[in-house]
């Protein structure tokens, strides 16, 4: 998860969700408990009524004024209200009408002492009940303990708590998804600066732009005008180099003028110094013409890597054609590489000399299977039997009986590693030598 984007969704997500599910659990347990409050102070009310219309008969039994009753329900049979009045012995002294076949039991507990539960039976609806334990007090000082249980049924209250939790989670997941929505939009836009910053990094990588806009939010200044001073001082760095080489050249001509010239005065040397000095002023125009091209490895532009091969393919067929030499090409046409092409055609035309000049018949040009990589194998003897790595160290040479400086390996591979990549030589299949590019 390497996208800043990524990560702050993800992020904004999970604090989004665990606020979300925090919210409704508490806020549902607070309706929850509210709701039981509230059906205890409704069901403490019916028995302060039944308590009011509660009298004693002549004959020391308690009676209830039907008529004075709280509620209405409590006259209607199966109502879901139900009342009742029992002994301390368990008897039933009163019941309302509405009062159904089966009641929980009551329970005894000390006078005074309410009693407020959720009573679940097997086959049943839950019910609500609240008892009283109380005692009538007669004029002799005598008391009469009973207990008042006033019983509602909970299914209504129960799916009024349903429905209510459904709204408040559907409720909840819909703003959730319309705030992280808005995040996404709040987070596109506030992210615009970097994505328009990493575009103009990829413009001046491609030679489109010379330096980053520095019109940025204040927290991305320091980095833009960071990167704008680095691209300055490389590109400095760069022209002093190619500057550098440049005066070597000049100071160096006034000298090679006078050995020209002293080689055509001498008749026993002459060809000598005119040859060497020749091989002189051409090292020197080669590195001049090198500084020149070469551009700082995150400056170098994209190019395409088959173009090249073919023509170095074809310069070589022409320059080596006896004996017949072959080259079978297979690298995808648009594959490209971060590279200077004067760069590229010095580290493929190094690697494929090599091939053409040690013996090779058949020389196969592939593009690995990881698409950053290639292999230039030969059928030709192969590299002898030493150190590889030696094989890519100046002046170091796998044969000593053909022509060459033994530079060759050695400059590609330099080149190679200033841009981040790498070469490897080894053994082909066949038994030929091989030589893996691998590019960034």
């Amino acid at each position: 998860m390497k996208s800043i984007s990524t990560r702050l969704v993800v992020g904004t997500s999970l604090v989004l969700s665990v606020f979300v599910i925090l919210v409704a659990l508490s806020v549902s347990w607070s309706v929850h408990e509210r709701a039981k409050t509230a059906r205890f102070d409704r069901l403490q009310g019916l028995v302060y009524g039944i308590l009011g219309a509660t009298d004693i008969a002549s004959s020391n039994r308690l009676t209830v004024n039907a008529m004075a009753l709280p509620d209405p329900r409590l006259a209607h049979s199966t109502s879901g209200l139900y009342a009742e009045l029992v002994g301390s012995d368990g008897q039933r002294l009163w019941q309302s009408d509405s009062t159904a076949s089966w009641l929980p039991e009551t329970t005894v507990r000390p006078i005074g002492d309410w009693l407020f539960e959720t009573v679940e039976s097997d086959g049943r609806p839950p019910l609500h009940r609240l008892q009283l334990a109380t005692a009538w007090q007669f004029d002799n000082g005598e008391e009469l303990p009973f207990i008042v249980q006033v019983v509602d049924e909970a299914d209504s209250l129960t799916r009024q708590l349903q429905r209510f939790d459904r709204t408040l989670w559907a409720t909840l997941l819909a703003s959730a998804a319309a705030l992280l929505i808005l995040q996404l939009v709040v987070l596109r836009q506030s992210l615009k600066p970097l994505r328009i910053l990493g575009d103009e990094v990829a413009a001046i990588e491609r030679g489109e732009l010379d330096s980053l806009t520095e019109e940025v939010p204040g927290e991305l200044y320091p980095m833009a005008s960071g990167l704008n001073a680095l691209i300055r001082s490389e590109r400095e760095r760069h022209a002093q180099y190619r500057h550098l080489l440049d005066d070597l050249a000049h100071s160096l001509k006034t000298p090679l003028s006078v050995l020209q010239n002293l080689a055509r005065a001498e008749h026993r040397n002459g060809e000598t110094i005119r040859e060497q000095t020749r091989l002189m002023q051409a090292s020197i125009d080669r590195y001049v013409q090198r500084a020149n091209l070469r551009s700082p490895r995150y400056l170098a532009p994209m190019i395409n890597v088959r173009p090249v091969i073919d023509r170095l393919a074809e310069s070589l067929g022409k320059l080596y054609e006896h004996p017949d030499v072959r080259f079978n090409v297979q690298v995808d046409e648009d594959f490209q590489v971060r590279m200077d092409e004067a760069d590229l055609f010095e580290v493929l035309g190094n690697v494929m000399e090599n091939a053409c000049k040690y013996g090779a018949r058949n020389i196969t040009v592939s593009q690995a299977s990881d698409q950053r990589c290639l292999s230039i194998c030969d059928d030709g003897p192969g590299f002898p039997d030493v150190e590889l790595e030696q094989l890519v160290q100046r002046g170091v040479r796998a044969d000593s009986q053909t022509p060459g400086t033994g530079m060759g390996l050695a400059v590609a591979r330099q080149l190679m590693a200033s841009y981040g990549g790498r070469l490897e030589p080894g053994h082909a299949l066949g038994g030929g030598a091989q030589v893996s590019l691998w590019f960034v």
